[in-house]
């Protein structure tokens, strides 16, 4: 159960670096708008709608897929440490990552914001990721020495 769960989590790293890559692609071709580079003027470039759409279904999959590897954490801490949550910091800061994840969607679906703001948002949020994936293990330590 274990590798099920690291190979969840991983999958939505790899669709929340889907909706970086979109997210900068939005970000780039906004500005280069706003500045009338003559590359999109004359059509190059992929439409913001486009990068706009697809960033926020990389995050709707990748949160799904977030939390369905939280949940299978949560139920292996109960069976190998004796309780659904520890403090461990991996833990903490995924359960960040969580919540920044939530609110780019919740601005999504519920207030229907779309482009610059909720875009810049899950870009910043994937620094939560790589920190949850990366740095926890090098800063911090705990339980997830393995991951």
């Amino acid at each position: 159960m274990i590798a099920l769960h690291a190979l969840v989590i991983f999958a939505s790293y790899i669709a929340f670096f889907a909706a970086v890559v979109s997210g900068v692609g939005f970000l780039v071709q906004e500005s280069r708008l706003k500045r009338k580079d003559p590359r999109v003027l004359r059509g190059q470039g992929i439409p913001l709608e486009l990068l706009d759409r697809t960033n926020g279904i990389s995050v709707v999959i990748g949160f799904a897929l977030f939390s369905v590897g939280m949940i299978q954490g949560h139920l292996l801490a109960k069976r190998n440490w004796g309780s659904y949550w520890s403090g461990d910091p991996k833990e903490i800061w995924s359960l960040l990552t969580w919540a920044a994840y939530a609110a780019v969607l919740g601005l999504r679906l519920t207030a229907g914001l779309k482009g610059r703001r909720v875009v810049f948002m899950s870009v910043m949020s994937f620094l939560l990721v790589m920190f949850t994936f990366v740095g926890v293990n090098y800063l911090m330590g705990g339980k997830h020495v393995f991951f």
